[in-house]
C-alpha cells in the first residue's frame, strides 16, 4: 500500500492540478460578480490573486526540487506557465481603465519576467536568452495589442498583429532552449525536452484563444494572424528549394484569391527570406537509437533504453545567402509596386521605384555576386518597355511572325553561349559514361 500511495500521491499527484482548476474557477466566479456589481477596478483585484498563485506554485516548485521530487516539481512548473499565459484576461482588461490600466499592464509585465526567472531557480534550470526574450515579447504583445486595438483603427492594428506574430514565430528558439543545472539521465534529458515542448505548446495555444477574444470586438482580427502563420513555418524548412517553392506558391495562390493581399504578404516573404540568409544554418536532427517501454506508466522501468537523438548543423553557404538577398529585394519592390492593387493588369511602374530596385540589384550582384537578381531585373525592365510603348508590338501576321523568328535566333545564340561558357563545369560534375562496345 505505501508504495502503492507514493506512486499516485507524491509522484503523481493529481491534488496539484485539482487546486489550479478550484482556483480559476473561483478568480472566474468572482469577475462574474464585480462585472455584475458594475466593479472596474476589482479586476486587478482577482489578477492579483492569479498572481499570487503563481508565485506559490513557483515556491512549491522549489521546495519539491530540494527534496528530491522532481516529477511534482515539474507538475508545478507547468501549471505556473499555464498561470502566466493570464487567464484572468488582465491585459485587456487594462486597456479600458485608462492610466491606471497601463501602469496596471507594465507591473504585469515585469513581474511575467521576474516569476520566469523564479520559476527557472526553483526548477534549477537555466532559460537561454533567445527563449526568455521570446517568452517576454509574447508578453509584451498581450500587454501592448489591447491598447493598439482601443484606438479603433482595424487597419493598423492588422497590420501590428501580423508584423507581432511574424516577429515571435521568427524569434522563437528552435531548440536547446532550456538547460538543466543538474545532472541528469537519459530519461530525465527527454523529460525536459518533452516539458519545454509542452510549454511552448500551451503558449501558443493560449496566445491563440486572446486572439479569438480579440476578435469579439474585432471582427475579422484573427485573419492577421493567421495569415503570418505560413511564412512563420517557413523556418521549419531546411532545403533552400523547398523555401523557394513554397514561399512562391504561397504569392501565387494569394494573387489568384485575394489580390489585395499580395502586397503584405510579398512583405512578409521578404522578412523571411532576410530571417533565413541572416542565420548562421539549420539543426538536423537523427534519431540513432530507440526502444518502447513495456510498463504501463510513463517512466521507464530501470532496463530500458530510450532515444537517442543527434544535431547535425548545417550552415548557409554565401552563394544561398547571396540568392536570399536577392529574394529579399524582389519581394520589397512588389510589396511596394502592388502596394493598392486589386487585381487585373498589373499597376502603372513607378519611375523612382523602378530605379531603386535596378540600384540595389546591381549592388547586391556587385557585393553579394548575386547574379540570379538580374533575371527579375530584366523581366521588369521588358515590362516596362512593353508597357511604356518605347518598343512596339507587332500588331500584323507577318509583324508577329518576324519577332517570333527573331526570338527563336536570339534564345539558340544565348544557349550556345551559354553552353560554350560552362564548357568546363559540364565537363568536371558530368557523370562517367559506360562506352559502348562496337
Amino acid at each position: 500500500m505505501h508504495p502503492l500511495l507514493h506512486r499516485w500521491f507524491v509522484q503523481y499527484n493529481p491534488i496539484y492540478l485539482v487546486s489550479a482548476t478550484l482556483v480559476l474557477a473561483g478568480m472566474t466566479l468572482t469577475a462574474r460578480g464585480l462585472a455584475h456589481e458594475g466593479s472596474i477596478h476589482g479586476f486587478l483585484a482577482v489578477a492579483a490573486i492569479a498572481e499570487v498563485y503563481a508565485l506559490a506554485l513557483i515556491g512549491g516548485a522549489a521546495l519539491l526540487t530540494r527534496i528530491g521530487q522532481r516529477r511534482p516539481a515539474v507538475m508545478l512548473g507547468l501549471l505556473t506557465v499555464l498561470y502566466q499565459s493570464d487567464l484572468t484576461l488582465h491585459t485587456e482588461a487594462c486597456a479600458n481603465l485608462g492610466p491606471s490600466g497601463a501602469i496596471a499592464g507594465l507591473g504585469w509585465l515585469l513581474l511575467f519576467g521576474a516569476k520566469l526567472l523564479l520559476l527557472g531557480w526553483a526548477l534549477r534550470i537555466r532559460i537561454e536568452r533567445r527563449a526568455l526574450a521570446t517568452a517576454l515579447l509574447g508578453a509584451t504583445g498581450l500587454v501592448v495589442m489591447p491598447h493598439v486595438m482601443a484606438l479603433g483603427h482595424h487597419t493598423a492594428a492588422s497590420a501590428v498583429l501580423t508584423l507581432f506574430v511574424f516577429a515571435l514565430g521568427s524569434l522563437a528558439p528552435e531548440g536547446g532552449s532550456v538547460t538543466s543545472l543538474a545532472p541528469l539521465d537519459d530519461w530525465g534529458q527527454t523529460v525536459l525536452r518533452r516539458t519545454v515542448r509542452a510549454t511552448w505548446i500551451i503558449w501558443s495555444v493560449l496566445f491563440g484563444l486572446h486572439v479569438l477574444f480579440w476578435s469579439l470586438h474585432h471582427p475579422r482580427i484573427e485573419l492577421a494572424a493567421i495569415a503570418a502563420l505560413p511564412f512563420v513555418l517557413v523556418r521549419m524548412i531546411k532545403s533552400e528549394k523547398r523555401t523557394w517553392l513554397v514561399l512562391g506558391a504561397l504569392l501565387a495562390i494569394v494573387a489568384v484569391l485575394s489580390p489585395s493581399k499580395l502586397s503584405p504578404c510579398a512583405f512578409l516573404a521578404a522578412l523571411a527570406l532576410l530571417r533565413r540568409a541572416f542565420s548562421r544554418g539549420n539543426y538536423v536532427a537523427t534519431t540513432i537509437a530507440a526502444s518502447a517501454t513495456t510498463s504501463p506508466y510513463r517512466a521507464p522501468e530501470e532496463t530500458t533504453s530510450v532515444a537517442t537523438i543527434a544535431s547535425s548543423f548545417v550552415p548557409i553557404g554565401p552563394a544561398e545567402r547571396a540568392r536570399l538577398f536577392g529574394g529579399a529585394l524582389v519581394g520589397l519592390h512588389l510589396a511596394v509596386w502592388f502596394f493598392d492593387w486589386k487585381g487585373g493588369a498589373p499597376p502603372a511602374h513607378v519611375l523612382p521605384l523602378d530605379i531603386a530596385f535596378a540600384a540595389g540589384a546591381l549592388l547586391s550582384m556587385w557585393r553579394f555576386r548575386a547574379r540570379l537578381v538580374l533575371a527579375p531585373l530584366s523581366v521588369l525592365a521588358l515590362h516596362g518597355v512593353i508597357e511604356s510603348g518605347l518598343v512596339p508590338f507587332p500588331q500584323t501576321m507577318v509583324g508577329q511572325g518576324a519577332a517570333a523568328v527573331v526570338l527563336g535566333f536570339v534564345l539558340l545564340g544565348a544557349s550556345l553561349a551559354t553552353s560554350y561558357r560552362l564548357r568546363h563545369t559540364t565537363q568536371a560534375t558530368a557523370p562517367a559514361t559506360r562506352t559502348a562496345p562496337p
